[in-house]
């Protein structure tokens, strides 16, 4: 029996500390989201002469995160062919209470040769989708501009391969014809200018000592610079693969790409992002590999995103376990600004395995994780009440506010952007009439109108509501017929609907929209 013992003491003391040392990734973790990730946010309640509000109750509300949590986009599912409802919905509503992702990257709307042959969508219906996401509250990352393998650039290039001038001035064309279009520029947070040049060699042989070229990469630096004349608003991103998974054997297909990023900006390239992506499978990286990857491309001191996320090969439970470790990670480390997985429904998926959800759109536990993560253990939402000098503080997730005060009769709505996780964001409510007068109804209601306007094949009709409202959108035509009506219950924050109307005749519209008894009205022009 003692023998016994003994040696269970022994298999105790033998395996506590490698469970100990293998989780201290996540203490350093969690510590770094609280360092990097939060920011005191301080609200002071005054009179209108000035004099502290003691005892109001505060009410900070978190409407949408600053790091970027996002997902690739089927536009044929949205709104095209293939439409389909539920996708649409999910990515109004991903959590059941109006909250969804903030960043959207076109899966392949925007590439070489489906801009030139205007599929899935027509390039038309293309920036219809893009404005109905910015109205929802998405940042667009544009993907890809350059591709440099001839498999995905329309078949001219390759035929024309043995003549750089040929492709210089077809590549040229094409960003300027596309990062320039007057509906889209200006509109993009950001573009993955190059994608994969660490493994597609193409471009790079063909422009090897050309001209003033040294070496074939430099023609990448025109590619930037085209980018950037063509958007000057747009942060351009060089994208990779290979640079987290499969970490141990990968270090060369990483030191040529700190090679590619080097040389570009040695040689005025206006580069602002690095990509990463994640198409992960077994075996999977520790979380030490990932930091490793992480410090290592984030010695430029560019802003990182880990631009297409997923994981095949292994279990639902260990994907689940996996994202919420590497989520973890990557939304701890500060170079690190926006994670997008590449699609998140079974059904639209390159690989058939998206992370949240399967195909009968039942959540996996990936999703659970996701969901949890991001809408929950991240996410503030919190009251409090003002002291003797007026004040309340709180510190939270940086991103968007709407902060709710109330004081006896009279309740005062306000939004505000939690931007600094080291200096105190101050929002000042004053109450106009305390136990007197409430605020005017304007100030929980803000009608932006329908965009664009005038609009070929849909539009959009952006309003703020400070508080749940029953919301009813009609639209007439100019005989007086009603030729849409929409009705529905909308929590507070920002909201957008979207209006379908490709089949309509040209013409002016006039729209009703009614909250909670409250009547707007306005004007949209419908053009061929």
């Amino acid at each position: 029996m003692h023998r016994i013992l003994t040696f269970f003491l022994l298999c105790i003391c033998s395996v506590w500390p490698i469970v100990g040392y293998g989780q201290s990734w996540r203490v350093a973790a969690e510590q770094r989201i609280e360092q990097y990730r939060k920011g005191p946010l301080r609200v002071r309640v005054v009179r209108p002469d000035g004099r502290p509000v003691e005892g109001a109750q505060v009410h900070v509300r978190m409407t949408r995160h600053a790091f970027g949590f996002g997902t690739a986009i089927s536009f044929g599912l949205v709104l095209g062919t293939g439409y389909n409802p539920t996708y649409r919905a999910k990515l109004e509503d991903l959590t059941g209470d109006g909250r969804s992702f903030n960043l959207a990257t076109p899966e392949n709307a925007l590439k070489w040769p489906s801009w030139e042959g205007e599929w899935p969508v027509s390039n038309r219906r293309k920036i219809d989708i893009i404005n109905w996401l910015r109205a929802k509250g998405y940042e667009i990352r544009g993907h890809n501009l350059l591709w440099p393998d001839w498999q995905w650039m329309p078949d001219d290039l390759e035929q024309n391969r043995d003549n750089p001038q040929y492709i210089y001035d077809r590549v040229r064309e094409h960003i300027f014809e596309v990062a320039g279009h007057r509906d889209l520029r200006g509109k993009l947070r950001e573009w993955d200018v190059l994608n994969e040049p660490a493994h597609l060699t193409a471009l790079r042989d063909v422009f090897n000592g050309w001209g003033s070229y040294e070496v074939g990469e430099d023609f990448y630096v025109d590619v930037f610079q085209w980018a950037k004349q063509a958007d000057s608003t747009a942060r351009l991103f060089i994208n990779e693969y290979n640079i987290i998974n499969n970490y141990a054997n990968e270090q060369s297909t990483r030191n040529y790409y700190k090679w590619i990023i080097a040389r570009l900006l040695s040689k005025g390239a206006p580069l602002e992002g690095i990509g990463i992506q994640g198409h992960f499978s077994a075996p999977l990286p520790s979380m030490t590999e990932v930091k490793a990857a992480l410090d290592e491309m984030a010695v430029f001191g560019l802003p990182l995103s880990i631009t297409e996320y997923d994981v095949r090969g292994v279990s639902e439970q260990a994907e689940a376990s996996f994202l919420e470790d590497f989520l973890t990670m990557v939304f701890s480390h500060p170079a690190v600004e926006s994670f997008v997985m590449w699609g998140f429904w079974d059904g639209a998926h390159w690989r058939d395995n998206a992370p949240l959800f399967r195909e009968d759109w039942s959540l996996k536990p990936s999703g659970e994780v996701f969901l949890e993560l991001v809408f929950d253990r991240w996410w503030t939402d919190t009251t409090g009440v003002t002291g003797s000098d007026g004040s309340w503080m709180v510190r939270g997730f940086l991103g968007d506010y709407v902060v709710e005060v109330d004081y006896g009769e009279v309740s005062v709505v306000k939004e505000v952007h939690l931007e600094s996780n080291t200096d105190t964001t101050e929002v000042e409510v004053v109450l106009t009439g305390v136990g007197v007068e409430e605020e005017p109804e304007e100030s929980w209601l803000r009608v932006e109108g329908f965009g664009p306007d005038p609009f070929v094949e849909g539009t959009v009709l952006r309003y703020w509501l400070g508080r749940p409202a029953e919301v009813v959108l009609e639209v007439y035509n100019v005989l007086g017929r009603r030729v849409y009506r929409w009705q529905g219950r909308r929590v507070a924050g920002w909201h957008a609907e979207w209006l379908e109307a490709s089949s309509w005749p040209s013409g002016l519209y006039v729209y009703r929209l009614e909250v909670d008894g409250r009547l707007h009205t306005g004007r949209v022009l419908k053009i061929q």
